[in-house]
């Protein structure tokens, strides 16, 4: 590898393109409004290799095959990765971040059936649900650097924090720029909190939800067939099949209803036969799966190559630390490794890296602003060092002292010291696993340097986790 160049925009002797480089970690000069990023660009028609990227005003300006100074150099940082990986931000389409601070559970071998089973006792079963050891807002907070300092930018979560990831959930914490809707996520559609079960009716709570209600949210992301037993599966019969249960019950409630429709996903959909898969796809509604999560509480969990191969837009997502995956790159490594040693099927990492991205922006509703690198979109974006390989492999594989730089909306969240130019005052130097080193720019959205607030939660679960987290849930099935 060889070293590394400080540019200097201001300097002309740089106008012009760019030889190749061969390194993969990005350095620049910082100071001016807008950026101007080279290295292997993941487009959606594929990647750009020796290409570039410029940012300005929060979004994507340009995209093109050479990394050549445009003639507004003097107002442009400009940050050379070589052949680092740039690539959108990762979007987390299922997470409950209001656990972020709660350990992994304990394997002692148990599987269930049935979500109620664990969360609520249910048939004999251990009750294994978690409380919060912190406000929801501050677990909020520490799930969300977690994410960020893995490469992820947006997540629909259940809580939030101001100013850290999109909060593709909340009104409020959208970001700037991004002027779609805010999806429902709705973890109890059928109003079965309290843990029913039903199989051969829909006589659930009082307050399921309606093909009316669900049509009305830019879009409506639901818990629904959380289980491998016929209880699971009479969950999306009752919301696929209108004419199943026709009897209401005396005070609400007990009827079935249709809301299957491009604007709703689907989160576990654990339960789904092919047939339902089917009508998934011909109506254009999506899937959000959680690979680790399902394996760990149920033993199993989809083979994924078969809604993907009926046309099924699929996303991924965590879960929560309690039992799934604590970031996105985790997940993708249990994906790959359930679909290969269960089901025989090698996932490309491409389509592992579009779950991650432009597949969980569809389901979650903000194509059109995240998800892809496109002319006009937001500048979320996430840049690995390159392994070597497969760039979408450097990407979706990759571990969090990997990254070079994470931005949202362009601002600066997380970069690597050769970037130090970027550094304001709301930046500090952070260890992401030894030897290695980031510079973190959150104390603004915190009010606090990161390294006070990690030390108000001394002893929750980490936020940086280099390597394979410490008690991760298991991604080996037993059934």
């Amino acid at each position: 590898m060889r070293n590394l160049r400080l540019v200097s925009l201001k300097l002309t002797v740089f106008l012009g393109a760019f030889a190749p480089n061969t390194h993969a970690t990005c350095q620049g000069h910082s100071g001016l409004p807008s950026l101007y990023i080279c290295g292997t660009i993941l487009t959606p028609s594929g990647p750009i290799r020796n290409g570039h990227i410029s940012i300005e005003n929060g979004r994507i300006h340009s995209i093109g095959a050479t990394c050549t100074l445009s003639p507004h150099a003097d107002t442009t940082t400009f940050i050379d990765c070589g052949t680092g990986v740039v690539s959108p931000g990762f979007i987390n389409a299922h997470e409950h971040l209001e656990f972020a601070t709660v350990r992994p559970l304990l394997d002692d071998g148990t599987r269930v059936s049935h979500r109620h089973d664990w969360r609520r006792g249910m048939r004999g079963n251990e009750k294994r649900e978690p409380a919060r050891n912190y406000t929801k807002l501050v677990s909020a907070m520490w799930g969300e650097l977690r994410h960020i300092f893995s490469g992820t930018t947006s997540v629909v979560g259940g809580a939030m924090a101001p100013g850290l990831v999109r909060n593709l959930d909340w009104a409020e914490g959208l970001g700037v720029g991004l002027v779609s809707g805010a999806a429902k996520y709705d973890i109890y559609p059928l109003d079965d909190k309290e843990g029913i079960l039903r199989k051969d009716d829909c006589d659930y709570g009082p307050h399921t939800i309606t093909k009316e209600q669900a049509a009305k949210y830019p879009m409506y992301i639901a818990h629904v067939s959380e289980g491998i037993d016929a209880e699971a599966a009479n969950e999306f019969r009752c919301l696929s099949d209108a004419s199943y249960d026709v009897t209401p019950l005396p005070n609400g409630g007990g009827t079935s209803t249709d809301i299957i429709q491009p604007n709703v996903a689907f989160v576990h959909a654990l339960g789904l036969t092919e047939p339902d898969f089917d009508l998934v796809a011909e109506r254009g509604a999506h899937l959000v799966w959680s690979p680790r999560t399902n394996i760990f509480l149920y033993g199993k969990t989809l083979d994924i190559s078969v809604p993907l191969a009926k046309g099924v837009n699929v996303a991924l997502g965590t879960d929560w630390v309690v039992s799934g995956s604590a970031t996105m790159g985790r997940e993708a490594v249990c994906a790959a490794h359930v679909m290969k040693n269960s089901f025989g099927v090698d996932v490309e990492a491409k389509t592992l890296w579009e779950m991650m991205t432009i597949n969980a922006a569809k389901a979650s509703g903000v194509a059109a602003h995240v998800g892809s690198l496109e002319v006009g979109n937001l500048a979320d974006i996430v840049i690995f060092r390159d392994d070597g390989g497969d760039p979408y492999g450097s990407v979706v594989f990759g571990k969090p002292e990997n990254i070079n730089l994470v931005l949202r909306g362009g601002k600066v969240l997380v970069a690597n010291p050769t970037l130090n130019q970027l550094s304001g005052e709301y930046c500090e130097s952070v260890t992401f696993g030894e030897p290695s080193k980031k510079i973190v720019c959150v104390a603004n959205e915190l009010g606090k340097t990161y390294a006070e607030f990690k030390k108000d939660l001394e002893g929750v679960y980490p936020a940086i986790l280099p390597g394979v987290p410490e008690n991760e849930p298991s991604c080996e099935p037993t059934r």
